[in-house]
């Protein structure tokens, strides 16, 4: 694939104009993206009066205004009937309710286990009744990145995995899983979620055996003497045939479930975590039929979508989503979580790229649809949402384009995330990127599961995540808007302006691999 490029007089550094000659991206485009734009855009959303933009809240409700005022303004078209710039959908706060049961058969007959003593739902449950066989698969985890896969060696597809919580070697801070710290595979949505992804129709989840405990974690507020009404958190109102049966249990389960196999239950722990190597299997000659139940309030939310048509007439029906999430943390022991770097500065990012399309004098071949995600703090709801219930067709979407924390750190350096899902995505970003003279960094694939492309890439869509590292404020107080860099802000805007511009213009879709 040939580009046209042609030299640039000035790179954009700083407060120095870039000057842009070339037939191929728009330099009027190129030039509304602004330092000063930028910041005006995160000191409103990440100011005091909006309250850290928790989800839900009415300061996110605000913020989600402030994006579609700017969408209309810009000239983007609204996608509901309705001309609003609004996806709605709701979140859920549980509660349990009737019934709830887990009984284990085997050769000697039916065992029913206690809830509270025995097992607990998880909030992330289906409520449904099932009946199947038992796998055991480990930490539930699979990370290519470090050559570890516990469903390698099984056939998870209609049956009830048993995993280990957290992940391997979580204490040793050799550990190819980032040392001590936990990475994103510890998290109960992504194990849940990969359960899904292979086919998994129920999931216990177990206690590591280093861990003193005889009853699982209990959260409800029903179970308890006292417990705060919001214990639970919240989750995703998702279609039902998107959930699988959940459950968290203690060790007098875990043991009965593991007995008679080939290891018991602390033998396997210590070989994974000794090796590194997978000890999953199937457990012979036992059957759980496993029943939850639960009720839950709702409350509203939303995404903020605005669209921008292509003008050719057949690839327009194909889509490129730009997106950042608009949420954050909210208020805590009556400090501010403002997220200016997480992320009002990658929010800003797409209001700066949406006016860059409208700006330019001719319209891209494909369609833009510019995504801001309410959610993603709590586990990438928004975007989880859109993904399943998609405006446009999901197959006519053909790259995602996420901005997440793009205002910190060496101002000259972006980290590039999801490269490994499509060859062409890199190369089209570096053919862009040599007319904004960054440096690409390709260390941080660790943070892979970590931001809303993730919900696009489990739809088969190659994904890039743009990022300007970890910071020490992150999810603190401190993630102040004085700490931004605007500057930054604009050269990240303007790479991810070029990069879409070509995705958009080429008559090939970026082409698409698999990579956990």
């Amino acid at each position: 694939m040939s580009y046209k490029f042609s030299k640039i007089a000035f790179l954009f550094f700083l407060n120095l104009p870039l000057l842009l000659w070339s037939q191929e991206i728009p330099e009027e485009g190129l030039l509304s993206i602004t330092p000063e734009e930028m910041k005006t855009h995160v000191y409103f959303l990440a100011s005091d009066e909006m309250k850290g933009r928790n989800t839900p809240s009415p300061e996110l409700d605000s913020c989600a205004a402030y994006i579609a005022g700017e969408f209309a303004t810009y000239g983007l078209k609204p996608v509901d009937s309705t001309n609003s710039y609004f996806q709605d959908f709701n979140v859920l706060r549980a509660r349990l309710a009737e019934p709830n049961s887990l009984t284990l058969t085997t050769s000697k007959g039916d065992t029913n286990y206690q809830i509270k003593y025995d097992f607990v739902p998880l909030h992330l449950t289906a409520n449904r009744k099932i009946k199947a066989s038992i796998v055991f698969a480990g930490y539930g985890i699979t990370a290519p990145e470090y050559n570890y896969d516990d469903y390698r060696n099984i056939d998870a597809k209609g049956k009830i995995v048993l995993i280990f919580t957290n992940e391997p070697q979580e204490k040793d801070t050799t550990s190819v899983f980032d040392g001590a710290k936990n990475t994103d595979h510890s998290k109960l949505l992504i194990k849940v979620d990969n359960a899904i992804d292979h086919g998994a129709v129920g999931l216990l989840l177990v206690s590591t055996p280093d861990k003193r405990f005889r009853r699982p974690p209990n959260p409800w507020p029903s179970l308890m003497r006292n417990a705060p009404a919001d214990a639970v958190p919240l989750t995703l109102e998702e279609k039902a045939e998107k959930r699988i049966v959940c459950m968290r249990i203690g060790k007098k389960l875990a043991d009965d479930l593991l007995e008679g196999s080939v290891y018991m239950y602390e033998e396997i722990h210590q070989k994974i975590d000794a090796t590194l190597a997978t000890q999953s299997f199937e457990i012979p000659g036992k059957t759980l039929t496993m029943e939850t139940a639960l009720d839950a309030e709702k409350f509203p939310t939303q995404n903020v979508v605005g669209f921008w048509e292509g003008a050719d007439p057949e690839l327009r029906q194909e889509v490129i989503v730009i997106g950042a999430h608009y949420d954050h943390v909210g208020v805590s022991n009556d400090s501010i979580y403002n997220g200016a770097d997480d992320n009002a500065s990658g929010t800003a990012g797409i209001m700066e790229i949406a006016e860059a399309f409208t700006q330019s004098k001719t319209r891209p071949k494909r369609s833009l649809l510019f995504m801001a995600f309410s959610g993603e703090e709590k586990g990438l709801f928004g975007s989880r949402y859109y993904a399943e219930d998609p405006i446009f067709p999901i197959e006519n979407t053909v790259a995602m384009l996420n901005l997440d924390m793009i205002s910190r750190n060496d101002t000259n350096e972006v980290a590039i995330i999801g490269s490994p899902t499509s060859s062409d995505l890199k190369e089209i970003n570096e053919k862009a990127n040599e007319i904004i003279g960054m440096k690409l960094a390709y260390d941080q694939e660790r943070y892979f599961l970590n931001s809303d492309h993730y919900s696009f890439y489990r739809k088969d869509i190659p994904v890039l995540f743009y990022n300007s590292k970890m910071t020490p404020d992150l999810h603190k107080p401190s993630d102040d808007p004085e700490k931004i860099i605007p500057e930054k802000m604009a050269r990240i805007g303007r790479l991810v302006f070029c990069t879409a511009w070509i995705i958009a213009n080429r008559a090939e879709q970026p082409n698409f691999t698999r990579v956990r």
